[in-house]
């Protein structure tokens, strides 16, 4: 075993004290001059330390930025609650907009028709199949309502109650294949009958007319005097016609209606409620 094998402890220790004099020598005395030893540590050191400060003021920017970060977070989070409710919000008062339009001027129809007994009624379900055509509205029985009641907008025929209960009634609609309506051609005064057209869904049609019935797309169709269902003293459209069709012998011909009223958008009416005499 060499020298420094034999005493390695020794040396160790001897360096030791030698590094804690060093250090002990910078901090007892006032900083008077620098020492070449003095400055061969701070060269060494100069680096390690820039690294250090690079190091330690980096891991500050990340940790602001991480906490900056989850705070923008949060308020971005925030803000789109906000703006989540502020759209609902939107939305309703959009709504309620639109009602208001439309009851105003179902309203105002009423007030023009002051000769009929006008009520307001909302429709509260509808059930549109293929073959049956109806709604349910919110009037019945404590509302005056009775069977056989019209029920129309300020845009034209609707339909008639079939059914009454205490707070709604059931109203079959002129475009059901089962309703039957009186009406004339406008311009002709020609009556027809007006049924729901079961090859359309939503459709109405003048069947069954003689082959030199005149009528002519473009035409306006309204109830007649002779209904039986809608006031006989007071006109109500039923629609426009869309079509003119002849029959293969020639006999016969018929008229698609496309209805004054959209069906698919019905949410308010007016039921017709009879005179008591």
């Amino acid at each position: 075993m060499g020298f420094l094998g034999r005493n390695r402890s020794v040396i160790t220790l001897l360096l030791a004290v030698f590094v804690l004099m060093v250090l002990l020598s910078f901090s007892a005395r006032e900083v008077v001059g620098v020492t070449w030893f003095e400055r061969v540590l701070h060269r060494l050191g100069a680096p390690f330390q820039r690294s250090l400060a690079v190091v330690v003021s980096f891991g500050r920017e990340v940790a602001e930025s991480v906490r900056e970060l989850s705070t923008l977070r949060r308020e971005n989070e925030r803000l789109q609650s906000e703006l989540e409710a502020l759209n609902f919000k939107y939305q309703n008062l959009v709504e309620a907009r639109l009602e208001l339009e439309r009851i105003r001027a179902l309203l105002a129809y009423r007030e023009e028709q002051a000769a009929l007994d006008l009520i307001l009624a909302r429709v509260i379900s509808r059930g549109l199949t293929t073959w049956h055509h109806e709604v349910v509205v919110d009037r019945g029985l404590a509302h005056g309502v009775q069977t056989g009641d019209a029920v129309v907008t300020h845009r034209g025929a609707v339909g008639r109650v079939i059914e009454v209960f205490s707070t709604s009634a059931r109203v079959l609609l002129i475009t059901d294949p089962r309703s039957a309506v009186a009406a004339v051609v406008q311009n002709g005064r020609d009556g027809a009958l007006a049924e729901g057209d079961s090859s359309m869904l939503g459709g109405v049609r003048l069947a069954r007319l003689p082959w030199d019935f005149p009528v002519a797309v473009g035409e306006l169709v309204i109830t007649s005097r002779l209904s039986d269902v809608f006031p006989r003293d007071h006109a109500f459209v039923i629609g426009v016609v869309a079509e003119v069709v002849t029959s293969a012998d020639g006999l016969l011909k018929s008229a698609r209606v496309i209805p004054a009223v959209d069906f698919g958008r019905l949410e308010e009416v007016l039921v017709v409620r009879r005179m008591t005499p």
